[in-house]
């Protein structure tokens, strides 16, 4: 196997080829792009996916070649389903909420030219104790133009992302 990494054969060099074909580059080639994200993803933390891929993207892109953008939900997590166990309704909202409207968003970018919204932090209102009914107050739609406060951006080599 180490020769494969290492070494100077045909089958080497295509192996070496193959694996830089999937190496994360950050490049997206100006692909329209939206990530979103839990910020209270336990199994994949912001931190080491998403953050991390979006400041490396615009790092890769360079400024003004970027169609991405990167939206942080709060009160979300990893996995929906585990919203009907006892204790995660009333701290957590749905995820999947703001996949469909990513979903729909791309469609209306590609379909009818519509701008996708910019890099943001949408926050969420958990249900609190008792989970009540789950209201649109609870999973607020994404701003078109985000308050200061909710800003993503990114500097020179910096990732700005509000608390």
């Amino acid at each position: 196997q180490r020769e494969l990494v290492t070494g100077g054969s045909a089958v080497a060099h295509r192996v070496r080829h193959s694996v830089g074909d999937v190496l994360l580059d950050g490049k997206l080639r100006g692909k329209p792009t939206l990530i979103v994200h839990g910020r209270a993803d336990a199994l994949i933390p912001v931190n080491h996916a998403s953050r991390a891929y979006y400041g490396a993207h615009k790092m890769a892109e360079g400024r003004g070649h970027s169609k991405a953008s990167y939206i942080e939900v709060t009160n979300a997590q990893h996995f929906d389903a585990f919203l009907s166990f006892p204790g995660y309704p009333g701290r957590y909202v749905p995820l999947h909420v703001y996949l469909i409207r990513s979903l729909n968003a791309m469609h209306a970018h590609l379909t009818q030219g519509t701008a996708l919204p910019p890099s943001q932090v949408v926050r969420t209102v958990p249900r609190g104790v008792g989970a009540p009914a789950i209201t649109a107050a609870n999973v607020p739609e994404w701003a078109l133009v985000p308050a200061e406060g909710n800003r993503i951006g990114f500097d020179h080599r910096t990732l700005y992302v509000p608390d």
